[in-house]
């Protein structure tokens, strides 16, 4: 996926005449125009297409991901990729948020010309040897995000994401990562670079928050290692926080509650990431003894008719409240989301209200260690 800067008049021009469907959604994905080869969403006809979701239709199995990867747009700029497993042929998607609103986004749904196909395996090879390049060569970055009180905005602690140098969205990379066996380089990279900055820094109140894949879990030997290097770094555990994203499926949970538990042991908290962002969210908070949890951002999408999921996220914050589990709310953007978390007892908050991520140039300036050594 890419991301790039167009106003409105040269996207519109663009779009009329490069694409065979035109969509327009609102802040949810919700059609609300659409004009053109409505085949290219599985629909027959533009009209059935009106007050469907297009993220849904675009990618059921990755509607989260290109959900978090929408919100993280800022107006004006937009997001593109190649799909070549979705319809014959392949299609070519651009979506832009609105430059005037937050509220809404445009769509180009266009066929790819065959000189221009790439099998879907040899895509995944291609963006595999691009992560690989990326952390080999020095392009792996860090960005900093604030996690605040709910109530107060005083900051808990910082998330640390990982970004890609010459690559707008890490998404696309990381994925590659999970399906060919690398996520694990990255997970002990990015840990060993917050276990030395977290030393460096005694600073009790100086905390960080680091995701680590599902399918790092799922092998006791990776964590084992990560709790290694851990280990040889001075620092209150305390201070470290492990959160598990949803990004790859969890198939042998048995394996991953003892990872958990060893994360736990070693004094470190384990929170889950994107919860409500899959189908198995629960299974995990039921089966894993985790210390936290952080909402996806999509319970608050359309929350002035969401009535069903802020009712929902209600109910899961006061369970997490009786077990001790804390809660974390995430994409808040308006004073409206930040009050929706207040009342239904949400505790932590996360967004763009709160502050965007920010590169930390010398994040991994203490961490010495590559792809090519942990390799």
């Amino acid at each position: 996926m890419s991301v790039s800067t167009l106003d409105d008049m040269r996207f519109r021009e663009f779009a009329f005449a490069a694409a065979d469907l035109l969509v327009s959604t609102d802040a949810g994905g919700r059609i609300t125009h659409a004009d053109g080869d409505a085949t290219l969403l599985h629909h027959p006809t533009a009209d059935r297409l009106i007050g469907r979701n297009a993220i849904d239709l675009i990618s059921e199995a990755e509607g989260s991901r290109l959900r978090e990867e929408l919100w993280s747009l800022g107006p004006g700029r937009r997001l593109s990729w190649e799909d070549t497993c979705s319809i014959e042929g392949g299609r070519r998607i651009v979506i832009q948020r609105d430059a005037a609103t937050l509220n809404s986004f445009n769509l180009i749904i266009s066929r790819m010309p065959s000189s221009v196909r790439v099998r879907g395996d040899r895509l995944d090879e291609i963006m595999a040897e691009r992560f690989r390049d990326a952390v080999m060569n020095g392009r792996l970055m860090a960005a900093r995000q604030p996690v605040v009180e709910t109530r107060s905005g005083a900051v808990s602690h910082y998330e640390v994401l990982a970004r890609f140098n010459g690559e707008d969205s890490p998404v696309g990379l990381i994925a590659a990562a999970e399906k060919s066996g690398q996520i694990a380089h990255l997970d002990y990279i990015m840990i060993a670079a917050a276990a030395a900055q977290l030393e460096a820094n005694p600073d009790p109140s100086y905390r960080l928050a680091v995701n680590i894949s599902g399918e790092s879990l799922q092998r006791l030997d990776v964590v084992r290692e990560l709790c290694a290097v851990i280990s040889g770094h001075e620092f209150h555990r305390s201070r470290l926080i492990v959160e598990v994203t949803e990004s790859a499926h969890i198939h042998d949970i048995e394996t991953a509650a003892r990872a958990v538990n060893t994360l736990r042991s070693s004094g470190i908290s384990v929170s889950l990431d994107d919860f409500g962002a899959g189908s198995a969210s629960f299974g995990y908070l039921r089966a894993l003894d985790v210390d936290g949890l952080k909402f996806d951002g999509s319970f608050l999408q359309n929350s002035e008719i969401n009535i069903r999921g802020i009712a929902l996220m209600r109910s899961v914050a006061r369970m997490c409240a009786e077990l001790g589990i804390t809660s974390v709310g995430e994409r808040i953007e308006t004073a409206s989301d930040r009050q929706i978390l207040i009342d239904a007892g949400v505790k932590y908050a996360q967004g763009y209200f709160y502050g965007r991520p920010a590169i930390d140039e010398n994040f991994f300036a203490r961490s010495t260690r590559s792809l090519r050594s942990a390799a």
